[in-house]
């Protein structure tokens, strides 16, 4: 059996997932630290810190995965079902968009990331808010505004083209 995971998923759902480490580290950094002794850090060796390197790669593509899922089953619904983005569910149409332009791809790859941008600094400014670091919480919210209107601006293109598309076959 061949697993192939694309290049593409694997390099953003583990740069989501490190850049969530990241912030959450700088964040909480004594709930992060406080459990780590010296003597621990002194007794890694080389070995270790390879598969403590593997494990921490493979816990950031499972955070990815898990923001980068939320982000399409209750971010995305919920953006929808309050109109905050345009959506067109037609996805024959947009299949036939798609191998008219080639740019769709990137577009809705740009859309997805942009979703999951949200999600990840939604999930940010709670653990700030709950966390020792309140502060963080206001760029998180910026940022988080940011990639919404990203976001949009994305879908707002791919219904755009997918409605030209279709008055132009009309």
């Amino acid at each position: 059996m061949k697993i192939d995971i694309p290049f593409y998923d694997l390099v953003n759902k583990c740069l989501i997932g490190l850049i969530f480490l990241g912030l959450f580290i700088l964040v909480n950094p004594s709930l992060c630290f406080g459990y780590i002794s010296n003597e621990l850090l002194d007794s890694i060796s080389t070995g270790s810190e390879i598969i403590i390197t593997l494990c921490a790669f493979a816990i950031s593509y499972e955070i990815g995965l898990i923001i980068n899922r939320i982000g399409s089953v209750v971010l995305e619904p919920l953006f929808k079902k309050i109109h905050l983005i345009p959506f067109d569910n037609d996805y024959k149409k947009f299949n036939k968009v798609k191998k008219e332009y080639p740019i769709m791809e990137t577009l809705s790859r740009e859309y997805a990331l942009s979703r999951t941008s949200i999600v990840l600094f939604l999930v940010l400014i709670a653990i700030s808010i709950l966390g020792e670091n309140k502060l963080f919480g206001v760029p998180f919210i910026l940022i988080a505004i940011i990639f919404y209107f990203s976001y949009k601006k994305f879908a707002t293109k791919i219904v755009n083209m997918m409605k030209e598309t279709s008055e132009n076959d009309n």
